[in-house]
């Protein structure tokens, strides 16, 4: 083993994280994950020195180790700048994901608020603070971090401040009916003081107290950032402009506040809407068989001696349905006959395209069926009368 590679890769890494903590760009979080990012390159590199094919050969690694693509590309996101400190230039191109987040409805909400609610353990006292926490999330959209870091010196009667978000934003959140008064008792109740953090819990604390009320009322996937997603999605629900959602949740791109109309599509229903009544499903009672030829089906109309029944269009012999309206569809397509056309038990459906029509100025054109003799007797003929 070469140790002397071995400590200079790790004074290498300990001389770009003193580089990444001077980094006001990045979020703490962040920055711790990239943290770790950087010590599992290392672990893997050995005794090699940072290149840009190891880098590629050890995200690939993770990859058939089973990472998510997420997680991958965090990865690729953490030893980019390292190896570009180094002078290595590194660049890959990701598909890029799009993943709808879960949907939760309002009774999923209530489901574990009714479990806070029912608590009586030692610790049940802790349940009004858990139930503010629950409501703070869902109904202001914020982030964990920004949850952790609120004061009740960011808090007015009506708004409050989130100061240094993610990008170190400030962003200003209309309080919702729902949760300011109870905002407001817990401050009088605990007589915090306008500096102290409201919630004085670790963020590890806070996932537990979602998770594990979660799981009590039957729900597997909800997460602090879960209660966020739901916030804009009831949002997006109630008709908000996502341009307003996009504000609220503090996203840089409008793209990414968009995912929620593709989780909640009603800007499309209006679309799909259109096809109701615009096409008839005449022939759904009819057998999906070959088309029987035309001399076939000239035969079998001409065989038939029942008599016709309802109102014929004069076109074709064929029987109009007074019941059925007609519209127009949105695609043009050839018209295809009704499936009442026949006029016996052994009636041929022919389509309209088969039905032969009269000729204009032709003295029988109400009545198309001595049309239809001549036609036959003339296809019998010599070639001259074909012609």
């Amino acid at each position: 083993m070469n140790i002397a590679a071995l400590a200079q890769n790790t004074a290498t890494l300990k001389q770009y994280l003193i580089e990444l903590s001077l980094n006001q760009d990045l979020a703490p979080i962040s920055r711790a994950k990239y943290t770790q990012c950087l010590r599992d390159l290392i672990t893997w590199l050995d005794e090699r020195p940072p290149s840009a094919l190891a880098a590629k050969m050890f995200l690939a690694e993770l990859r058939d180790r089973g990472y998510k693509p997420r997680s991958v590309q965090l990865y690729y996101h953490a030893i980019k700048p390292f190896l570009e400190f180094l002078g290595i230039p590194f660049k890959l191109k990701f598909k890029k994901i799009r993943q709808l987040p879960p949907y939760h409805s309002p009774e999923d909400l209530n489901s574990i608020l009714r479990v806070i609610d029912n608590r009586s353990d030692t610790w049940s006292k802790l349940g009004h603070r858990d139930r503010l926490i629950l409501l703070a999330l869902a109904f202001t959209g914020l982030r964990a971090s920004e949850l952790l870091n609120l004061r009740p010196c960011d808090l007015t009667t009506d708004y409050l401040l989130v100061r240094h978000g993610k990008g170190d934003k400030d962003r200003t959140i209309p309080l919702a009916e729902t949760i300011r008064k109870p905002l407001s008792d817990y401050i009088k109740h605990n007589a915090t003081n306008p500096a102290d953090r409201l919630f004085p819990i670790k963020r590890k604390r806070l996932h537990t107290i979602v998770t594990q009320y979660a799981r009590a009322a039957g729900i597997n996937d909800i997460t602090p950032h879960t209660l966020r997603h739901y916030f804009a999605t009831r949002l997006a629900e109630l008709g908000a402009p996502l341009r307003a959602i996009q504000e609220l949740l503090g996203h840089a791109d409008i793209s990414t506040t968009a995912i929620y109309l593709d989780l909640i599509p009603k800007h499309l229903q209006g679309s799909i809407a259109l096809l109701d009544g615009s096409t008839s499903l005449s022939n759904k009672n009819i057998p999906n068989t070959k088309r029987r030829s035309r001399s076939k089906s000239l035969s079998l109309s001409l065989s038939s001696k029942s008599k016709p029944s309802g109102k014929e269009n004069p076109r074709c012999g064929l029987s109009l349905n007074k019941g059925r309206p007609l519209t127009q569809s949105l695609i043009s397509a050839p018209s295809r006959a009704s499936p009442s056309i026949g006029q016996g038990p052994g009636a041929s459906f022919a389509s309209a395209r088969d039905a032969p029509t009269a000729l204009p100025g032709s003295p029988n054109d109400g009545d198309t069926r001595p049309r239809l003799l001549s036609t036959a007797r003339a296809s019998s003929g010599s070639s001259e009368n074909r012609a």
